[in-house]
């Protein structure tokens, strides 16, 4: 059973063409079941389709949740890299100057004249 919305041009079913927010599509839901009660129509798909919005809203609400979620973790997790990466970066430097500064002899100049023997 198709679900027919009124429009301005009479009644069609709805396409997934269709763009309104879920809010939107529950306001217009009602207004079709306040105005099928007033008819004496049935009501049962009115009340399936906000039941089903209802959960569509809910899932969306929860998949938004988890992916904010994922989107902290993902931060967090690159900014420990970064840290990982620079605290690595460091020791490389210090390994790197410490074994140049080993490597490189002190010249006759900077040495103290050696204690002057007697004869």
């Amino acid at each position: 059973m198709t679900l027919q919305l009124p429009t301005h041009n009479g009644t069609h079913p709805q396409k997934p063409t269709d763009s309104f927010t879920i809010p939107q599509q529950k306001e217009r839901l009602e207004n079709l079941l306040y105005q099928k009660v007033q008819q004496g129509e049935d009501i049962s798909p009115c009340i399936e389709a906000l039941y089903y919005l209802a959960s569509k809203q809910t899932t969306q609400d929860q998949l938004q949740v988890m992916w904010a979620e994922v989107i902290k973790e993902r931060s967090a997790f690159n900014s420990l890299q970064r840290v990982i990466i620079t605290a690595f970066a460091i020791l490389g430097m210090i390994a790197f100057f410490n074994g140049a500064f080993r490597s490189v002899k002190p010249s006759a100049a900077t040495n103290p004249p050696a204690a002057v023997q007697p004869h």
